[in-house]
């Protein structure tokens, strides 16, 4: 814990926190000086900083000056993060809760990294981890780089987290790549006997040693303590220590009464403990004699470890001076280098030569540095940083992580730069290249720079076909510039680009193209799938009359992936009969398409009605309507639709059911009684859920990834499949969003701005929706999974459908392990088939 004197109810005022597992937590001194701590996804978060910023939101590492109290948010994204560690250089590695194969982050500022669940900024491209493997179960909790000579070399500066699931403290080894890392798995530190064991907390001690704060309890999530608060421990929390055969207890020291040049000495130590503790006190402690033996400690020839902690010191104050400044930038240490910049943008005001200096160094070699000068580029005061930034990208090659960083600083200035921009593309690099598709996209958000986007995209046909094809789909509206750019493309008959520029011709109106020619490209099974899908884009433009006839050759023919693309795709279709192609063929698709269909049925209000009579007149089973679907058609117009549902399907509750514990309860004793066969459960998942869940890879993005949640016991399992409106993050809430031409979508928003709302669907369904489109929205109080899935299917497919979720891994694994009290299957049903 660290407690800061904030005076005043202006400076940082949290509102909204809501679940105590997700709220602030790891509390952890920088390097730079600033006090970081992290915040869960579901806690959402408003904060009013004294730099006149109000901070809305939920995961995310955010900073406080302990001098000025001026909070900041420094990145965002995860689930729920409760571990934060500094690497020996000084970078952010955070510990993320519930993702089976990507427990560990590389932070940066600026940065938006995958998400659990809620909405990303408009434009944002996701950073994903840095492992390419997981530990036992999933569920981590406390982080700690192992930076201590109490242990030999091979445990040494190892990232260690707390699995309280697997019970054990894991072992990572970051291995550089490029501007980030990749993290390694290397042998547990230790496995704990005992179930209840949950690390929640590293910390290394003034011994060197290891200590381990254990929650000690049955339940690890918190579906577990709602669905059963008296059965939540308490009162067995206990504190380990784990040390290497006989290192001893350190004596009682204070650092705070060491002298400076006792903790200058500090600095040394092979523990980071008094590293770190003797850094946070020396910048406590400014003084002109202190700062020159900081100075020349940074430039001797003291070990690299020492002269960095001496550098953080310096940074910590808050200004260097300018001679030791640009001794730094030029240092042939990358990470002093490195680090010279962001101490330029901390400090926002600098010198001309040291801004000079900086922007000389977007073409360092080293992808560290020039990490770190697209992130101050904007934070210096008086700085160009457009020149900068595109430098930069020039520059970086294929590096994993920077060009996700320029754009989140680059795409801001495109409101008013864009020309200026497109002027610096003399030889378009890679990296802007694959950059492209968006900065169109961001250019044509601005509506003034239509004649710099048409500018962009014929630099961009000069050098990439692909991405120019990829930048010419973002064309919507037939503006002059674009026109003129369509109609040259066009004047080349045998180019890679003369189909997507007849297509967009035709949706314009402004070339004619026979429809049968477009139909035919998208029923070809040997065209590439996206020019198939532009020509459906097309067909639907021009509201093709003959385009629903081939619609059953196209689902019959082609496989599930493709033909749910389509299903996405149709949405847009505004012809009534539609529905009745989608009715008439609804048994003959694929099982895992029958849902994707009824939910396209839905979208509209005259094709629901369609829908309902279907199932009224005993043409379509009840069960493709429910709860949720039901819902829908309740809220809409139709008075007949109403009494209908009401008479068929009886009242439609609005809120959860309190009855579902009941149901948790006989499903566990049935499961427990009729064993399934998980071969078989996984052909039930694939059909029924993973529209909206994945699983092992494979699946959608609507709900939780249970790879790694909602399994961590059998109990919590049932509860969350039965009574799924027990717990639900907000981030998870189902929203509605009615449109001014007739559509009802619903689903998960991704984004949400002035501009547009964007809605994850089940399936491939992306939609995105402009403002000026949007009638109104509606929030659920019930999840998304609905009540009731005890009657969409037979017991028997429950049954094997439980026993597939039963396991940690894939039935075809060998290592497959059965979930905390999951009845045992037998073993002939775990033979591979």
């Amino acid at each position: 814990m660290h407690f800061l004197p904030f005076h005043g109810p202006s400076v940082i005022q949290p509102t909204l926190l809501v679940p105590a597992i997700q709220r602030p937590n790891s509390l952890t001194w920088c390097p730079d000086g600033w006090l970081y701590g992290l915040n869960g996804v579901f806690n959402q978060c408003s904060v009013r900083s004294n730099n006149g910023k109000e901070y809305k939101f939920n995961c995310a590492l955010w900073r406080v000056h302990p001098r000025t109290h001026e909070f900041q948010i420094v990145a965002e994204g995860t689930s729920n993060p409760y571990g934060l560690a500094w690497d020996t250089e000084g970078g952010a590695i955070i510990e993320a809760c519930h993702w089976a194969n990507d427990h560990l982050f590389h932070f940066v500022e600026t940065g938006h990294y995958q998400r659990q669940a809620g909405a990303f900024p408009p434009f944002t491209i996701p950073i994903g981890s840095i492992t390419d493997h997981g530990h036992q179960k999933t569920a981590y909790c406390g982080i700690v780089n192992l930076d201590t000579d109490a242990y030999p070399p091979t445990y040494r500066e190892r990232i260690c987290v707390g699995n309280i699931h697997g019970g054990a403290i894991n072992v990572d080894r970051l291995q550089r790549d490029g501007a980030t890392y990749l993290a390694k798995a290397e042998p547990d530190l230790l496995v704990a006997n005992d179930a209840w064991f949950m690390p929640v907390a590293l910390k290394i001690g003034p011994d060197g040693c290891l200590y381990i704060l254990d929650w000690y309890d049955r339940y690890h999530c918190s579906q577990d303590a709602a669905r059963d608060p008296e059965g939540v421990d308490r009162l067995k929390g206990r504190l380990y220590r784990l040390r290497y055969k006989n290192t001893p207890r350190t004596p009682a020291i204070d650092l705070a009464k060491e002298s400076d040049d006792q903790l200058l000495t500090r600095l040394s130590s092979g523990n980071i403990y008094f590293r770190e503790t003797a850094q946070r006190i020396l910048t406590e402690r400014p003084s002109s004699a202190r700062r020159a033996k900081l100075e020349r400690l940074v430039r001797s020839s003291a070990d690299r470890k020492t002269r960095l902690h001496a550098f953080w010191v310096l940074i910590g104050s808050g200004s260097l001076e300018e001679a030791l400044h640009l001794n730094l930038l030029a240092h042939e240490d990358a990470t002093s280098r490195a680090w010279a910049v962001r101490a330029a943008g901390n400090f926002s005001e600098v010198s001309s030569a040291i801004r000079e200096k900086i922007a000389a160094l977007a073409r360092d070699p080293s992808p560290d540095v020039q990490l770190q000068v697209a992130i101050a580029s904007r934070k210096i005061k008086n700085f160009d940083a457009l020149p900068v930034l595109n430098d930069v990208l020039a520059h970086c090659g294929h590096d994993k992580i920077i060009p996700s960083i320029v754009w989140n600083n680059l795409h801001p200035l495109l409101e008013t730069e864009s020309k200026r921009f497109v002027s610096l593309q003399k030889e378009m690099s890679p990296a802007v290249l694959a950059l492209s598709p968006l900065i169109i996209e961001r250019m044509l958000w601005t509506r003034r720079s239509d004649l710099d986007a048409a500018a962009m995209i014929g630099i961009v046909v000069y050098y990439d076909e692909q991405r120019a094809r990829d930048c010419l789909a973002k064309l919507s509206e037939p503006q002059d510039e674009f026109i003129a750019l369509v109609q040259a493309l066009l004047r080349k008959p045998d180019g890679p680009l003369h189909l997507s520029a007849q297509l967009l011709a035709a949706r314009w109106g402004i070339a004619k193209l026979d429809p049968a020619v477009v139909r035919a490209r998208f029923a070809s099974a040997t065209s590439p799938e996206a020019d198939r899908l532009q020509a459906l884009d097309t067909l639907i433009a021009f509201r093709d009359s003959a385009l629903l006839a081939d619609l059953p050759a196209v689902f019959a023919s082609n496989p599930p992936p493709f033909s749910a693309r389509v299903l996405a795709a149709l949405g847009r279709v505004e012809d009534p009969k539609l529905a009745d192609i989608l009715i008439a063929e609804y048994s003959k698709l694929a099982r895992e398409m029958q849902p994707l269909a009824i939910d396209l049925i839905m979208q509209r209000e005259a094709w629901a009605r369609k829908l309902l009579d279907a199932v009224l007149g005993k043409r379509l089973p009840k069960t493709v309507l429910n709860a949720n679907h039901l819902r829908k058609i309740l809220e809409s117009n139709d008075r007949e639709a109403l009494w209908a549902v009401e008479k068929a399907f009886g009242k439609v509750r609005e809120e959860r059911n309190p009855e579902r514990e009941k149901v948790v309860t006989e499903m566990a004793n049935y499961f427990r009684e009729h064993i399934g066969d998980p071969y078989r459960g996984q052909t039930v998942f694939r059909n029924l859920c993973a529209q909206c869940h994945t699983i092992y890879g494979e699946g959608g993005k609507v709900g939780p990834d249970i790879t790694a949640n909602g399994r961590a016991s059998f109990e919590q399992l049932l509860s969350n499949v039965f009574d799924p409106s027990l717990v639900i993050g907000p981030a998870y809430q189902v929203t509605t969003v009615i449109t001014k031409d007739g559509r009802n979508l619903t689903g998960l928003i991704i984004e949400d701005n002035e501009q547009r709302i964007m809605v994850r669907m089940p399936g491939e369904g992306e939609e995105t929706i402009p403002r000026n489109n949007v009638k109104y929205t509606h929030v659920s109080k019930l999840s998304m999974m609905p009540e009731g899935i005890e009657t969409l299917l037979d017991k028997k497919d429950l049954a094997d459908l439980f026993a597939f979720l039963s396991l940690d891994k894939p039935p075809s694994d060998p290592t497959a392990r059965l979930i905390p009290g999951a009845p045992a299957i037998p073993k002939q049903l775990t033979i591979p088939k």
